[in-house]
């Protein structure tokens, strides 16, 4: 049975679940009896995706990869050791709905190893660092992942780039000290609203936030649960009326709808319109998150 690498596919559900029990996986199984085959003679029309695939397929086998989660049939291109994919590569397969994807850059006896891409029929990419088929992307490389999941309208300014991209890594951080001085208490909720282009180079600091919505989830391939591959959406609300749409990376214990957070520092964004079961219509300023505290319950 073909295993096929998570594509977050349907993450629509960040903004259709109902609540924080279920946690998305991202794991796909396909049982299709037949590999895509690539002529350079083609006539018909093809779609961006498709071009894309077909690129630099050349002497291809047809091949099973044994991965860290799954076997993958597929169709590949590249330098081999051993009968196995080793060296500089490309790999092209399908999920159980028969949508695509590919791998292209790094082997190492048969397994995605170094830096390589994979590109999904619906537009989303992962590159970066593969650790034995699976991907493991640097903050930059998490919050682009984010911004291209159906909902998340959001793009990441040359200011918070400067962020994500420093030496020292903020996303988590297991502490509030940790970002202490990169907080700018005079940033407020409105200042995002109307000008959010201006920030994203500091910290807004907010508290007691009531959790609408919230999503888990795995970004990719995680047999190992491993936390930096993991990330939880909360949809979030205050007293003062304002909104505030939360991404972070790693687990948050106990993050269910209703929860109250004590704490959320980071980044801005920008902001967001959503429509929500009423027909309402919403701002959410958007915030990367560097550090979350869920209010503690007499029992806890």
């Amino acid at each position: 049975m073909k295993r096929a690498l998570a594509v977050l596919f349907t993450f629509a559900f960040l903004f259709s679940t109902s609540g924080c029990a279920k946690d998305s996986t991202a794991q796909t199984n396909s049982e299709s009896e037949q590999t895509t085959q690539y002529n350079e003679d083609t006539t018909s029309e093809l779609s961006d995706y498709q071009a894309l695939a077909q690129q630099n397929m050349q002497n291809v086998k047809e091949i099973t990869l044994h991965t860290s989660f799954g076997d993958m049939e597929g169709s590949y291109s590249g330098e081999m050791k051993d009968n196995l994919p080793h060296g500089q590569g490309k790999f092209v397969s399908q999920n159980q709905n028969q949508r695509g994807w590919f791998y292209e850059g790094t082997f190492q006896n048969g397994h995605f190893e170094g830096e390589g891409k994979t590109v999904f029929e619906n537009g989303q990419v992962q590159e970066g660092t593969y650790v034995n088929d699976i991907w493991h992307p640097n903050t930059i490389q998490y919050f682009e992942f984010m911004q291209t999941l159906p909902g998340s309208d959001f793009t990441i300014n040359q200011k918070a780039r400067s962020i994500f991209t420093a030496e020292k890594n903020y996303f988590p951080v297991s502490s509030p000290q940790e970002l202490s001085s990169m907080i700018d208490e005079t940033i407020t909720y409105e200042d995002v609203l109307y000008n959010p282009e201006q920030y994203g180079d500091k910290f807004l600091s907010v508290s007691n936030l009531t959790v609408n919505l919230c999503s888990t989830f795995s970004i990719t391939e995680n047999p190992e649960n491993l936390a930096e591959l993991r990330g939880v959406y909360m949809e979030t609300s205050n007293d003062q009326g304002e909104n505030y749409a939360l991404y972070y990376r790693g687990n948050i214990e106990g993050i269910k709808e209703s929860s109250i957070i004590n704490s959320a520092i980071g980044i801005p964004l920008g902001v967001m319109q959503k429509t929500d079961d009423s027909g309402t219509e919403k701002q959410y300023v958007v915030l990367a998150v560097g550090y979350a505290a869920l209010e503690q319950t007499a029992t806890e």
